[in-house]
């Protein structure tokens, strides 16, 4: 499996890095073929709020380099080609050094662009984009996502009304263009050669994912993320940008604030609401999008690694 790349997908708290490392240390076992891992998670790229975003522990850190983690600072956007750019300069590297790489993550737009190519969307105007963030302020998130609906149902479908990022994107890519998100999607270069990648997507079941992501939520909070935000906050006052997006944030400001949120317990199952919704989004996706993938309907920490990696061998024979 030497200068290996092996993709490993799915929904938050699956377990993807826990297996991410299991794996590493595995192919170092069996064959001394050493593994790095490459992050696909586009909140982790971040180097700030790390407990909130599940950042890897400064132990899991320890035991396999990862690369293309906290490499943003918290005005930077993160576009899909941005991130496949910084992704073909590791992947060069790791391979150049004899090593396998593991990409990882939960953001599916990466791996499918690292898989398919990206899709050729021409530039958006900046009046055009002005136009369109101008028509959410004054309609609001509501009504702004039901005529978003109309545009691009497909994309809607694997979109939060609050994720103002892509929403805004979405939007102003149908309305410029005429041709909504997924078409452009489906035009990407299909043939692009590392479609045959080996590509693992873990789906536990819902009701233990579910219940994993809370106790997630809980450590999360035991661990300080409710301190994190405030810290944040008081660093950069009056924050706009892309973290306001991560799970957690919203529900953690209006807690310190004492608005809507009063109690942890509160707490706790705003954030559950909101994480379970994005479990659903990504499970959907990677369901739909990834159908060469081999599923595994259970978590990364309890995956068979003798099996994957003879799955794997068999993908690069």
């Amino acid at each position: 499996m030497k200068n290996s790349t092996i993709i490993i997908g799915g929904p938050t708290a699956s377990g993807k890095t826990a297996l991410a490392i299991k794996l590493a240390k595995a192919l170092d076992n069996e064959s001394g073929q050493h593994a790095e891992i490459i992050n696909a998670d586009s909140v982790q790229m971040y180097n700030e709020l790390k407990i909130l975003t599940a950042y890897p522990s400064d132990e899991e850190l320890k035991q396999v380099k990862h690369n293309l983690f906290g490499v943003l600072a918290p005005f930077e956007s993160s576009s899909v080609a941005s991130w496949l750019e910084r992704a073909k300069t590791e992947l060069t590297r790791i391979h150049s050094e004899g090593k396998t790489a593991i990409i990882c993550g939960g953001t599916g737009f990466y791996i499918r662009a690292l898989l398919n190519g990206v899709a050729n969307i021409p530039a958006i105007p900046e009046k055009v984009r002005e136009e369109v963030k101008r028509y959410l302020d004054k309609v609001g998130r509501d009504v702004f996502f039901e005529k978003l609906a109309e545009l691009d149902a497909e994309s809607v479908a694997n979109l939060h009304k609050n994720d103002t990022q892509r929403i805004l994107r979405a939007y102003e890519v149908a309305f410029y263009t005429g041709k909504t998100l997924s078409e452009w999607w489906k035009n990407a270069d299909e043939s692009c050669e590392n479609n045959t990648m080996p590509t693992i997507v873990l789906l536990p079941e819902k009701e233990k994912l579910r219940e994993r992501a809370k106790i997630r939520i809980q450590s999360m909070l035991e661990k300080g993320a409710i301190e994190e935000v405030q810290a944040f906050n008081a660093k950069y006052p009056n924050y706009v940008g892309p973290l306001q997006e991560v799970i957690g944030y919203r529900e953690i400001c209006d807690f310190i604030q004492q608005k809507n949120v009063k109690t942890k317990n509160e707490l706790v199952e705003k954030i559950s609401i909101r994480t379970n919704q994005y479990i659903k989004r990504q499970s959907t996706w990677f369901r739909n999008q990834l159908k060469n993938a081999k599923f595994i309907c259970d978590f990364g920490d309890n995956c068979a690694i003798n099996e994957i990696i003879e799955y794997i061998k068999q993908i690069e024979k």
